[in-house]
């Protein structure tokens, strides 16, 4: 899924989904200046807990989501995962 937020004229998105090559949850957020930042995670929770450490500093920082995520047809599991 991507995830729209905005600030004033600026423009950042979350990119979430699933390596199935590498069994591990990605994150991607590309910044208004174009550069990007990836993390990679193992386990769910952990993945989870940094998504909510993110969303509350976008907060601090007055982003704030534009829409609804657009779905992406693929970074879907395989098969369930902890």
């Amino acid at each position: 899924m991507i995830w729209f937020f905005e600030r004033d004229q600026e423009s950042l998105e979350l990119e979430t989904r699933y390596d199935n090559d590498r069994s591990e949850f990605v994150a991607v957020v590309r910044y208004p200046d174009g550069h990007e930042k990836t993390e990679r995670f193992r386990g769910s929770h952990e993945y989870g807990l940094w998504l909510e450490a993110l969303e509350r500093d976008l907060a601090v920082e007055r982003w704030t989501a534009r829409t609804g995520p657009a779905i992406l047809p693929d970074g879907w599991p395989h098969k369930r995962v902890t």
